[in-house]
């Protein structure tokens, strides 16, 4: 079975590799320049151009025929997209499928609706390698990816509102005032793929702390280390490697925490210093 996922699946060399997934590509406009979200967009420059950017910052999904192409190689396919309520890439996929069982009928794919994005998605990609590794079918890993859908929790903490005000995300009034009382906000999925507020705190360490006290009201009562969490960071390591030792400190139930750096796509949104966890 082949997995696919778009872009915004955070997937370091290293995760590539381990979960042996293609990736399609979306592309980002700043100023007139296209950004290919192919793993070559230099993260810290490309950070630089999105901050000296005026106009909002735009992106456009996989095109339909490139999801076909990989969607009709050899073997059985499990597509992870992106929220359909952030993005058109979860419906591109679905075209794609159409397309691509049109030459390949009797083909099994199936193309999940993450629900989330950056962290989730790497979350999901994991858990399908596993189950596929595990020898599951390919109906029990749609069973089990999809249920886990419907409880995987994705929290972030956004150290600047700046690309979420031009991109219309956030008001002008909520930055302003945030940013003069240096307020941090906590935000999360809200169930169905689309983003909410769940708090707010003086300054990124206090917010940071309170996403990681969510998780574990979360993931409280579960097994100790029987749960795991995948940590995306925009051009922040030091930062991830302290809410990996606050998350070790305070969540006995995670075990394994997967960290990697956001790709272009996710950094347009978790700007420089976001932080991204799924679990």
């Amino acid at each position: 079975m082949n997995i696919l996922v778009d872009s915004c699946c955070d997937l370091s060399p290293e995760l590539l590799k381990r979960t042996g997934a293609s990736v399609a590509p979306l592309t980002i406009t700043l100023d007139g320049v296209d950004y290919l979200d192919d793993g070559s967009v230099d993260i810290p420059s490309y950070i630089e151009a999105m901050r000296a950017c005026k106009s909002p910052a735009r992106s456009a999904c996989p095109a339909v025929t490139l999801y076909a192409q990989e969607m009709e190689r050899d073997g059985d396919c499990l597509v992870v997209t992106l929220s359909s309520k952030l993005s058109g890439s979860h419906n591109a996929a679905l075209i794609g499928r159409d397309m691509a069982l049109e030459s390949v009928p009797g083909k099994r794919i199936h193309v999940f609706d993450s629900e989330s994005a950056s962290a989730g998605e790497t979350y999901l990609a994991l858990m399908l390698r596993d189950l596929i590794d595990a020898g599951k079918s390919f109906d029990e890993i749609v069973s089990a990816v999809e249920e886990k859908i419907r409880s995987l929790h994705t929290l972030f903490v956004l150290d600047s509102l700046d690309n979420l005000v031009k991109n219309g995300r956030v008001s002008r009034a909520v930055a302003l005032i945030a940013g003069v009382l240096s307020i941090r906000l906590v935000m999360s999925d809200d169930g169905s793929g689309a983003i909410k507020q769940i708090g707010k705190a003086r300054g990124i360490k206090a917010a940071l702390a309170q996403m990681v006290d969510t998780c574990r009201k979360h993931t409280e009562g579960l097994a100790a280390g029987s749960q795991r969490l995948v940590l995306s960071y925009c051009n922040c390591l030091e930062r991830a490697k302290q809410v990996q030792q606050l998350i070790r400190e305070t969540c006995p139930a995670i075990g394994e925490i997967v960290m990697t750096p956001t790709s272009a796509l996710s950094s347009m949104y978790a700007y420089d210093g976001g932080i991204v966890i799924a679990y």
